[in-house]
């Protein structure tokens, strides 16, 4: 049986000596501490004794690197709502998932061998599906693509008709396949959009007012650094690749500045705050928020969106967050607050050759006319632009008639 770690202080020539065990030592071998006294000795002698019946051998753990790096850490998930304790449950969790996934090209290997009694012309459509993925994510984990990711190999930007549902199925089929062996998660392939039609193109989808202010109230609530980039493009328009771009001093006292490396065009544009706007900078002063699309996706989750988060899915997997009820809003609407803001703004009397400019846009203000005249009546107008943040009152706006 292993002698029992008394910390009693001996008397030496170098004053009162405290021997340190290796086994819980900081340095992990054996240590001797001296004090000037035999009062500051005990003291110390106290202190560790709790150490020990606390935490154990693993004492050395808490030295004084390990502290400041639990401190730092602790500042960075701040901003998250995640302690330490959640934050290692969330890695543990993603590592175990890691752990149990495969390779893609490997399971796309594995799934077109289990489909070989297929008729032939389904196997070399499945073939041609896989080789796109192998072509694109071959070398990534099951578990860590993302349902964008999935996205932009399968529904390029601009692609529809036949051809693409069929790889969307093919696709879906083989990420069915991987799930049931636990390889990846079945939801996730569920945040890829079929492309629109063409005569669904033509229409766009806005936010009421009142789901555009519980996103911003959800914001607020869980991840206020994500509210100033939900204003710009609630009430400014800004693009969701533009918001990723921008630094905190493009908006300023004297309006949003996007120089031509953050806008998609390549233009540069100035855009005047309206008051709703200017007051929710104020209260909220625009920072880069890291992880944009992941705490976006998150926030919109929140608000009732049916939208795939890694970051809720993380919480409730490793059991620091209930399971949440289904989303009762439907999928999110493709560039929505982008959307939104045009609709809304042309309502309220906003000319669109000023709108045209602060789009980014070049030439005539037809296509602008098409989709956002009409699209809002006056009311809704008077009722978007009046969302204020918490506690505050926006000055009435003047619709020009």
């Amino acid at each position: 049986m292993a002698k029992p770690i008394r910390f009693t202080p001996k008397n030496c020539r170098s004053g009162w000596r405290i021997n340190i065990p290796s086994k819980i030592s900081e340095t992990g071998k054996r240590q001797q501490l001296f004090y000037r006294t035999q009062k500051l000795a005990l003291a110390a002698a106290d202190d560790l004794k709790k150490k020990l019946e606390i935490f154990g051998v693993q004492t050395r753990a808490i030295g004084p690197t390990l502290a400041e790096q639990a401190t730092a850490a602790a500042a960075l998930l701040r901003p998250y709502g995640i302690d330490l304790m959640e934050a290692a449950r969330i890695v543990a969790a993603m590592r175990d998932r890691d752990s149990a996934s495969r390779i893609l090209s490997d399971a796309t290997a594995i799934w077109l061998a289990a489909c070989a009694g297929l008729r032939p012309r389904t196997l070399v459509n499945y073939k041609i599906t896989a080789d796109r993925l192998d072509n694109a994510l071959g070398k990534r984990l099951l578990s860590t693509i993302t349902a964008e990711e999935l996205q932009a190999v399968l529904v390029p930007a601009g692609k529809s008709g036949a051809a693409v549902m069929g790889e969307l199925r093919n696709a879906k089929a083989f990420w069915r396949f991987s799930a049931r062996r636990g390889w990846c998660e079945a939801k996730t392939f569920g945040g890829v959009e079929a492309p629109k039609s063409g005569r669904d193109a033509k229409e766009i989808a806005i936010l009421t007012p009142a789901e555009a202010e519980i996103l911003l109230r959800t914001a607020e609530t869980h991840f206020p650094q994500a509210v100033a980039s939900f204003a710009l493009q609630l009430f400014a328009g800004i693009r969701v690749e533009e918001i990723t771009r921008m630094d905190s001093e493009h908006v300023t006292a004297d309006g949003i500045d996007l120089p031509a490396i953050v806008t998609k065009k390549g233009r540069r544009r100035h855009i005047t705050p309206s008051p709703t706007l200017a007051a929710w900078l104020k209260k909220h002063p625009f920072e880069p928020c890291s992880n944009w699309r992941e705490t976006s996706a998150a926030c919109r989750r929140l608000a009732g969106w049916d939208v795939v988060s890694v970051i809720l899915r993380e919480r409730v997997k490793v059991g620091t967050m209930e399971p949440m009820e289904a989303p009762h809003l439907g999928r999110w609407p493709q560039n929505a607050m982008r959307h939104s803001h045009a609709s809304y703004a042309v309502a309220s009397g906003v000319p669109l050759e000023s709108l045209l400019f602060e789009f980014g846009h070049a030439g005539s203000p037809t296509l602008l006319r098409q989709h956002y005249v009409g699209r809002a009546s006056k009311k809704q107008a008077l009722e978007y632009f009046a969302i204020a943040p918490q506690g505050e009152e926006i000055q009435r706006l003047e619709v020009v008639a």
